[in-house]
């Protein structure tokens, strides 16, 4: 009899140890991008498939980077306050990675410290030159700081990208008018530049700002690059003030 209880102690004991071998196991069979041709400018993520041991494993991820080389390193453990029967379902889950420079990647995957998997090969463009105004679009108090300000972003290592003209025009009620006013010598002022971090420049018009008071304003600037590039960009301010 002791002996019976013995063999069905066991039995347990290696059921219990096959399960949880079967909940910490896994395997990728696919590594996808989130965009088809991101930029420098995109917040890039990854998109793992394959299969797993079980459906109560707990699934945890974070991203390796070396140079050009991206791993997915993934750790898959059993889940002690849970039973699940050891059967095969499906392992899905996204990985986001961030922004990266220009160039050539690959990105592959490792469960519990094993590569798995095959690798996903993908390349990081320059993003376009861009103008960007600021604030943006929207209704705005009287009493707010209004600091007009234009982000010129351009890949730093593309010639050419200094500005050698400008234009801006400035329409509606502003100073009691409804006319387009031509602003542009107010935008050569400022366009003394300073360096963006993530590659570009950025302007700050106080000649311009001093301009905006109550009422409906839109502004149009374009600009020329060195390189013949032409950019522009519209806003729309509505400056709501108050009366004593």
């Amino acid at each position: 009899m002791e002996g019976m209880y013995k063999r069905l102690f066991f039995a347990a004991l290696l059921a219990f140890s096959a399960n949880e071998a079967s909940a910490q196991w896994g395997t990728v069979e696919e590594i996808a991008i989130s965009q088809v041709a991101p930029s420098d400018r995109d917040l890039i993520s990854v998109e793992v498939k394959g299969l797993k041991g079980d459906g109560c494993q707990i699934v945890t991820s974070a991203v390796l980077i070396n140079g050009s080389n991206i791993v997915i390193d993934t750790t898959i453990k059993g889940n002690p306050l849970a039973i699940c029967p050891a059967v095969v379902v499906p392992l899905n889950f996204s990985q986001t990675i961030g922004s990266l420079n220009p160039g050539t990647y690959q990105v592959s995957a490792k469960i519990n410290g094993e590569a798995s998997g095959p690798q996903k090969e993908f390349t990081v463009t320059a993003a376009s030159a861009s103008l960007t105004l600021s604030p943006a679009t929207g209704v705005y108090a009287s009493n707010q700081t209004f600091d007009f300000t234009m982000f010129l972003e351009r890949d730093p290592s593309s010639p050419g990208s200094n500005v050698v003209a400008g234009s801006a025009f400035l329409s509606g009620r502003n100073t009691g008018s409804e006319q387009r006013s031509d602003v542009s010598e107010d935008l050569a002022q400022c366009l003394t530049m300073s360096e963006l971090a993530l590659g570009g420049r950025v302007f700050r018009c106080s000649n311009i700002s001093a301009q905006i008071g109550v009422g409906s304003h839109t502004l149009t600037v374009s600009l020329q690059l060195e390189d013949g590039t032409q950019l522009s960009d519209t806003v729309l301010w509505t400056v709501l003030g108050t009366q004593d």
